[in-house]
């Protein structure tokens, strides 16, 4: 009995744990009891693919323990272009693999290098692994390894015993060579954890690991703080060096640099040169700047914000309020920067410290690190670069009051001078509906109103001590956060002033709206992030918090139109003013945007205020308003917003929260964070987590003869294969994070006229390690602007049409929608964003 290796196509002899230990110890395809890469089944054509913890595949193959195993596949090998990013080889690979070995003989010599290098790395990936969770102490780490290792010293004594007694009877004498080498090669495996015992023992393993960086601790200040006297039983203050975490960015970069493959990915990085806006690197900024249009040049995005660890409805919220900054590359493309594994830690600060200590001592050793950075770069010696690499930020993005408050602007948003960008005073922001390019900031005038020192005349109220980088100023980081602003700032707001006319008009009761929330069909995608119901009282104050997360109300605001757009005249003015934000939002939040659309966005943004002043002449525009008429221009300056917006750094902040619940230990907390998120950090190095990690899954399903299933001869011509050959069909497959299931809409592809054609997914087919879409052609008969919604209809002869995952015009899967108006038999697609 045996089963087929997903690598190298031989048949390992025995269970599945065998097959395990070859993924293991031939190819470094395990970790610790974790995947380093994505593994395919292969087991009887099975196409299957398995990531994250071994015991899934291992229970997987059970189901193929009584089938007899086919010829030796060629499967998941080195990645092919056209592929899907599935396979990682051709299939001649195996062809050229040399055959000297036999399988047999292969899996009989399995054992023979295993020893306690071997080991001691088995039992440090799986410390580091528990280290990595958030959801685990340090204290309950250090206790599981503890009785591990006694456990195993309790077996490995029985064993021993055991040996010894049947070497007795078999008359094998105590002193024999062989037995001591026997008895001496069990020795030597059976303490797995001796430099892992001990908290102190598993920091300095780590800490000599090449995939480990201390953070270092530096000083603030000096503080004041009481301290009880145990024998007089007196308060003292006592002083104390005030600290934050910061993890030194010049070994951090090398660090990555050279166990990733960033460079590979800066080599192959080209700006467009179609007109069309699809990264930083395709703006005005960067192509402008002598500095970061350098090919070889990192750049980096930073992230800086606060956030509670403890329960922010607590007496104590606030107390134990913690900063960070994080960073990623704007190198990679946006797919691969969304990961949580590419970003990284670089400070971690208690919120209040700063507050009294100051930025500058936070920042000045990170600025020294940049501009030694900028001017000596870093020697790096990797597969695909041999050289040295420079690095400069690209920019610095964050909510308005973190980047207000580092860049020494006002940060209470009723200031006279509310705006970062320019200088435009309060009064006249509330009313305008265009961007005065006269008021736009620039370094001498920023000087200037450093030098004035009067925030109410100036709204500046210290230098930014980034300034003191070089190629960076505070006023070309005009870079804005459209999560903020749209999703919980302005979308909020005119949601609920519109619902609230609405139900005044009495085109429907806030009992309808509330049923109609909770019974539409969100689809695929959009199900996780359904929005939250309302009540009147919410609608009566506009102006306080929404009840929303940022991804319910994106959800909310796109789907609204459809959801109760039946029961609206086509001419009311309120809702003319909800299909003005949508028309602003489809291009804010559009992944490609051209120079002609950003044009139309001015004219639509300015379009979209005056209607909100005419409509609702009792109230002003708030300053999140005045932030979208900069969109435009930034979007010339740093091309798609969306790309730099916030919403995947502040998910980086869940796994210090979780930890934070779990430790409940808040003497230094920002200490044990750090040292926990580098952990982080090294489990994924250790791991071989990549930049560029192709994550094409394919969940699991059946192989089926092609000839039983409809339109078989059209799949027999896309995939080159006969028509009783067995295709695997998927119930599901995830590209990048995105699942994809059958009955899901995505487009296919465009017309000649621009418009977006929508296929039904019928099928999902996995065949030589590749998977295709097999769609079902609809068509799309044209945009009701009154649902904002595209509208299309399936077609009798359901013609069909095949798809890779990346040839997709846009990513996302929809869902097709019918209204709620009687007799309508037409299906609406309510688009994320223009397509």
């Amino acid at each position: 009995m045996g089963y087929a290796c997903p690598k190298c196509g031989h048949i390992i002899p025995g269970d599945a744990k065998v097959l395990i230990w070859h993924l293991r110890n031939v190819h470094n395809a395990i970790c610790g009891h974790n995947f380093t890469q994505h593994i395919t089944c292969g087991q009887d054509g099975c196409e299957r693919t398995f990531s994250g913890r071994t015991y899934v595949f291992r229970k997987h193959l059970g189901n193929h323990r009584e089938v007899n195993l086919p010829a030796p596949v060629p499967l998941n090998v080195a990645p092919h272009e056209d592929d899907g990013g599935l396979s990682e080889g051709s299939d001649n690979d195996v062809e050229d693999a040399p055959d000297d070995v036999p399988p047999a003989a292969e899996a009989e010599h399995m054992w023979d290098h295993f020893g306690e290098q071997e080991v001691e790395q088995h039992a440090s990936g799986l410390v580091a692994g528990m280290l990595a969770s958030s959801s685990t102490a340090h204290s309950t780490v250090t206790d599981v390894v503890k009785k591990t290792a006694n456990l195993l010293d309790d077996i490995t004594s029985y064993v021993m015993h055991r040996v010894q007694e049947f070497a007795a009877e078999v008359g094998v004498q105590p002193g024999d060579e062989n037995l001591q080498s026997l008895i001496a090669d069990v020795e030597a495996v059976s303490h797995p954890f001796q430099n892992l015992n001990t908290l102190y023992r598993q920091r300095t393993f780590f800490q000599n690991c090449d995939t480990f960086l201390q953070a270092e601790e530096l000083p603030l200040g000096i503080g004041y703080y009481p301290r009880s006297n145990q024998q007089t039983g007196n308060v003292q203050q006592v002083m104390r060096t005030i600290s934050f975490q910061y993890i030194p960015i010049k070994p951090l970069l090398k660090l990555i640099i050279e166990k990733t493959e960033i460079m590979e990915i800066v080599s192959h990085l080209q700006p467009s040169d179609d007109n069309l806006l699809r990264d930083f690197h395709d703006g005005s900024y960067c192509r402008q700047s002598a500095f970061l249009s350098q090919p070889s040049t990192l750049k980096l995005i930073l992230y800086i914000d606060d956030f509670e660890v403890t329960n922010p409805l607590s007496p104590r919220a606030g107390t134990h309020k913690l900063g960070a900054v994080y960073f990623t590359f704007a190198n990679a493309p946006p797919k691969y920067r969304s990961s949580l594994a590419n970003m990284f830690l670089l400070m971690l600060y208690t919120s209040g410290d700063v507050k009294m200590y100051g930025y500058e001592a936070l920042f000045a050793q990170f600025i020294l690190d940049m501009n030694s950075l900028e001017q000596d770069g870093i020697d790096v010696d990797t597969e695909s670069f041999r050289g040295n690499v420079k690095v400069g930020i690209a920019q610095v993005v964050g909510d308005n009051l973190g980047i207000h408050s580092l860049f020494g602007f006002a940060e209470g948003f009723t200031a006279n001078f509310p705006c970062r960008i320019c200088k435009m005073p309060r009064d006249s922001i509330r009313q305008m509906s265009y961007e005065d390019r006269d008021l736009i900031r620039t370094p001498e005038s920023y000087q200037n109103d450093v030098d004035a020192d009067n925030l109410p005349e100036t709204g500046i109220k210290r230098n930014c001590p980034l300034n003191e980088i070089n190629h960076f100023h505070v006023v070309y980081n005009r870079v804005p956060d459209v999560m903020h602003d749209m999703l919980e700032g302005v979308c909020p707001l005119e949601v609920k002033v519109i619902l609230k006319e609405l139900i005044v008009k009495e085109y429907f009761n806030i009992e309808t709206l509330n049923a109609r929330i909770t019974s539409y069909n969100y689809g695929l995608e959009d199900k996780h992030n359904k929005p939250c119901t309302y009540n009147m009282n919410a609608l009566r104050s506009p102006d306080g918090a929404s009840g929303q997360k940022a991804g319910q109300m994106w959800c909310l605001v796109r789907h609204l139109p459809l959801m109760i757009g039946d029961l609206v005249p086509a001419e009311d003015e309120h809702w003319e003013l909800l299909l003005a934000l949508l028309d602003c939002t489809d291009l804010i939040f559009s992944p490609v945007i051209s120079k002609g659309q950003i044009i139309y966005l001015e004219q639509l943004i300015a379009d979209h205020h005056k209607l909100f002043l005419e409509l609702f002449p009792d109230r002003h525009l708030k300053p999140k308003h005045h932030f979208m008429l900069h969109y435009p221009s930034a979007m010339r300056l740093y091309g798609p917003l969306i790309h730099l917006w916030v919403m995947r750094f502040e998910a980086f902040h869940n796994f210090s929260r979780r930890l934070s619940h779990i430790m409940c230990n808040f003497q230094n907390a920002a200490k044990t964070l750090a040292y926990r998120n580098q952990m982080l950090l090294c489990y994924n190095l250790m791991s071989g987590k990549t930049l560029m990690d192709k994550s094409l899954e394919v969940g699991p399903g059946e192989s089926i003869i092609l000839a039983s299933m409809k339109d078989s001869a059209a799949i027999a011509q896309h995939l080159n294969m006969a028509l009783y050959d067995d295709v695997f069909v998927a119930k599901w497959c995830r590209c990048n994070g995105t699942e994809y299931r059958k009955n899901a809409m995505v487009v296919a592809a465009k017309d000649d006229d621009g418009c977006p054609l929508f296929g039904k997914i019928r099928h999902i087919l996995a065949f030589r390690s590749a998977v295709t879409l097999m769609l079902e052609m609809w068509h799309t008969v044209g945009f009701e602007r009154h649902y904002h919604a595209h509208i299309v209809q399936p077609i009798d002869a359901q013609p069909v049409a095949f798809s890779k995952v990346d040839d997709l015009i846009d990513f996302h899967p929809l869902q097709a929608n019918q209204s709620y108006r009687r007799g309508c038999a037409l299906y609406y697609i309510s688009p994320r964003y223009v397509l």
